[in-house]
C-alpha cells in the first residue's frame, strides 16, 4: 500500500513543478491570449501537467491513467477559468482607472488601476489545482494497491538499499524541493501580481509585475490606448499683418515598468525580488528548525534598509502590502511543510 501522505506531496510537488518550472513564458503568454492561439498554449500547458503526473498511471494502473487523464483536463478547465475571470478583472480596473484620468504610477508604488481580485484568482487557481488533485487521488486511488509490476520495478532499482531510509530522504526531499518552488518561483508571482497588477505598455501589452497579463477587451483596450496618446497644445498670434502659431510639445509620458523601451523588471525591482526571496527563504528555516523568533529580525532588517522611504504613503503602501504578502507566504507554506515532514518522517 502507498503511503498516502508522501504520495500527495508528491502530487503537489508535481503540480509545482508543471506550473512554475516547466511551464515557459510563451506557454503562459499564449494561455492568456485569445482564440487558437490560447487553446494551443492550455492545452501545451495540459500535456506538461499530465506528463509530471504519468508514474501514477504506472503506479496505479488503469485507475492512474484515468486519474492522468482527468488531472490534464481539469487543469485546463481551471486555467481557462482564471484567465477568463481575470480579463473581467483587468478590463474593469482599467476602466475605472481611465474614468478617474491617472496616469501610469512609478514602478515603487501600487499601479494605478490597482486591484486585489487577479492576486486573489491566482490563489484560487492554485487550490482549484490542489482540490483537484486531492480529490482525484480520494475517489480514484485511495486504498487501492500499487500495480505489481510497478512494486517490482521499484524494488530492483532500490537493490539493497534501506528501505526505511530511502522513504526518508525520498519525504524530505519532496517536501523541500516543494517548498522551495513555492518561496523562490510562486511566491515572487503573487507577490508582482498583487503589488502591481495591471499595467499598459506603450506597445499596448499589458502586464501585471514582469508576467504577461490577459489583454482586456478590444474596446477597453481602445479606450485606455487612446487615453495615454499624449496631446500637444496649440496656440494661434496674430499681430497685424503677421501671423504666429505656437505648438507646446506633449508631456513625456511616464514609461511603465514593463515597457519595450525597459525591460520588465528593473536593476531595483531585480535586487527587490532577491531580496524577498532570501526573506523567505530565512523565514522558511528558522520555521523549519524552531527558531520562529529570529524572523522578526529579518523583516526589521528589511524595514530599516527602506525607512527614509516609508514618509512616502504611497511607497509605504506598496511596500506593506509586498512585505506581508511575502512574509504570509512564507510562514503558511512553511508550517504545512514542516507539519508534513513530522507526519512523513515520524
Amino acid at each position: 500500500m502507498a503511503d498516502t501522505i508522501l504520495v500527495l506531496a508528491w502530487l503537489v510537488l508535481a503540480h509545482l513543478a508543471a506550473d512554475f518550472i516547466l511551464q515557459s513564458a510563451s506557454i503562459a503568454a499564449a494561455k492568456s491570449g485569445h482564440g487558437s492561439r490560447a487553446l494551443a498554449g492550455l492545452f501545451a500547458h495540459g500535456w506538461i501537467v499530465a506528463a509530471v503526473v504519468v508514474p501514477v498511471g504506472f503506479a496505479f494502473g488503469e485507475r492512474g491513467w484515468w486519474f492522468v487523464l482527468l488531472t490534464g483536463l481539469s487543469h485546463i478547465a481551471i486555467d481557462r477559468a482564471k484567465v477568463v475571470l481575470t480579463r473581467r478583472a483587468a478590463a474593469a480596473a482599467l476602466r475605472e482607472a481611465h474614468d478617474r484620468h491617472e496616469a501610469p504610477r512609478p514602478p515603487e508604488h501600487l499601479g494605478r488601476a490597482w486591484t486585489p481580485q487577479p492576486a486573489a484568482l491566482f490563489l484560487a487557481d492554485q487550490g482549484a489545482h490542489l482540490a483537484a488533485a486531492s480529490g482525484g487521488w480520494a475517489v480514484l486511488l485511495a486504498g487501492v494497491p500499487l500495480d505489481p509490476g510497478w512494486t517490482a520495478a521499484i524494488d530492483g532499482w532500490l537493490g539493497s538499499w534501506d528501505r526505511v531510509a530511502v522513504h526518508g530522504v525520498a519525504s524530505a526531499a519532496v517536501v523541500l524541493i516543494g517548498l522551495a518552488i513555492v518561496n523562490i518561483r510562486a511566491a515572487s508571482l503573487f507577490v508582482g501580481i498583487l503589488v502591481r497588477p495591471v499595467e499598459v505598455t506603450a506597445g499596448g501589452e499589458h502586464r501585471w509585475g514582469g508576467r504577461v497579463a490577459p489583454a482586456p477587451d478590444p474596446d477597453i483596450r481602445s479606450s485606455t490606448s487612446a487615453a495615454q496618446a499624449p496631446v500637444g497644445r496649440r496656440w494661434s498670434i496674430r499681430l497685424g499683418p503677421l501671423d504666429a502659431r505656437v505648438i507646446a510639445e506633449p508631456e513625456p509620458a511616464i514609461a511603465s515598468p514593463a515597457s519595450p523601451s525597459t525591460p520588465p523588471l528593473g536593476g531595483s525591482a531585480r535586487v527587490g525580488s532577491t531580496i524577498g526571496v532570501l526573506e523567505r527563504i530565512l523565514i522558511v528555516v528558522f520555521v523549519l528548525t524552531g527558531t520562529d523568533v529570529a524572523i522578526g529580525f529579518v523583516v526589521a532588517a528589511k524595514t530599516l534598509a527602506r525607512f527614509r522611504l516609508l514618509d512616502d504613503r504611497d511607497f509605504a503602501e506598496y511596500y506593506l502590502l509586498g512585505t506581508l504578502a511575502s512574509v504570509a507566504i512564507a510562514i503558511v507554506s512553511a508550517l504545512i511543510g514542516r507539519a508534513a515532514l513530522g507526519a512523513l518522517l515520524a
